[in-house]
């Protein structure tokens, strides 16, 4: 975490050198680590360039393809339209086409722009640069991109059609924002940016899907990524328990194995048992002795056989005796316990 902030760091200290020299703040990655903080990592400045190609391997490993982009790209392709990427990076055009293929091999393009290559930025002239170079008339361009300012703004200030894609909306951008602080307070030294794609997911399903309501919304973005991965982990769990000679039975606890339990049946064929119970039934399994149950009564203001019977599961003639002994079958909860039969 240490190295991911001084990474930022450098990078900050680079654009900012940047526009104070060249008017613009865009730079090369190599730009960015002459800014870091070698000998605090007890490295020399030889290392630049590892350290570069080590950011650029992370890179080819933890990038995605985005299937509604790549759907919305191939659309294109198949119209005959002439398609390609213009991309605010500190990766050189060289680079990011390896990027692009290393997340889908075989992808071609007509253009390909690295902001960084051409000193300016969407929300500068790169714009311009691609129409002029490109001979297209800016009407009849379209542009898709996930920031408002850059891609959006940007691309209308030029003629171009854009269409806003956007990463999060800000409700849940703050609530991924409290999920990484927990996460650091639960998981000390974990990585938190490494989620393997979870979070890039959610953005997605919630970018396609019509909000209908809070509690649409609430299942959307927190409870049902959290179901689906509890979910994962009942499965694995599964999986590691089985074996040669072993059957393995599966049972959700209720109340709050309910939800799971419906979940469950709806993405597996392996049959589950549901158990249900609330907290006044585990109360009264778990006693050795009288007193959670006269505790439990002293506190209902009334109580009649059927609901006691519903609570303890099993109706003792002396208990029903106890009950007939008062006006319509009602006992005063905070009488009954100093008169109840034992």
């Amino acid at each position: 975490m240490s190295f991911v902030q001084h990474r930022i760091q450098a990078e900050s200290r680079a654009r900012r050198t940047a526009k104070e020299t060249r008017g613009t703040s865009e730079v090369h990655i190599g730009e960015i680590y002459s800014f870091f903080p070698f000998r605090l990592f007890g490295l020399s400045r030889d290392g630049l360039n590892d350290l570069v190609e080590s950011e650029f391997v992370a890179e080819l490993e933890l990038c995605r393809t985005n299937p509604d982009m790549l759907r919305q790209y191939l659309d294109m392709k198949r119209a005959g339209h002439r398609v390609g990427f213009i991309s605010d990076t500190y990766w050189d055009s060289g680079r990011l086409a390896r990027l692009l293929r290393a997340c889908r091999p075989g992808l071609t393009w007509d253009f390909l722009y690295a902001s960084c290559d051409h000193g300016s930025s969407k929300g500068e002239a790169l714009f311009a640069t691609y129409l002029s170079e490109q001979g297209i008339d800016a009407a009849a361009s379209f542009h898709v991109g996930d920031n408002e300012k850059a891609d959006i703004r940007g691309a209308r200030r030029h003629g171009i059609r854009p269409r806003y894609y956007p990463q999060a909306t800000a409700q849940l951008a703050s609530r991924l924002q409290r999920e990484t602080a927990l996460f650091e307070l639960l998981c000390a030294g974990a990585p938190s940016r490494l989620d393997h794609g979870s979070r890039t997911l959610r953005r997605m399903v919630a970018t396609r899907s019509v909000e209908k309501s809070p509690a649409f919304h609430l299942g959307l973005t927190i409870l049902g990524p959290a179901m689906t991965a509890f979910d994962a982990f009942v499965a694995r769990r599964c999986e590691d328990v089985a074996g040669p000679g072993r059957r393995v039975a599966l049972g959700f606890l209720g109340r709050d194995g309910f939800l799971s339990h419906r979940i469950w049946q709806e993405l597996h064929s392996d049959a589950a048992a549901y158990i249900e119970i609330n907290r006044r039934v585990s109360l009264i399994a778990s006693a050795d002795t009288m007193q959670p149950l006269v505790d439990l009564l002293s506190k209902v203001f009334r109580i009649d056989a059927p609901t006691f019977g519903d609570v303890v599961k099993l109706m003792p003639p002396k208990v029903a005796a106890f009950f007939a002994g008062f006006p319509g079958g009602i006992a005063s909860g905070k009488s009954s316990p100093r008169r109840f039969p034992t």
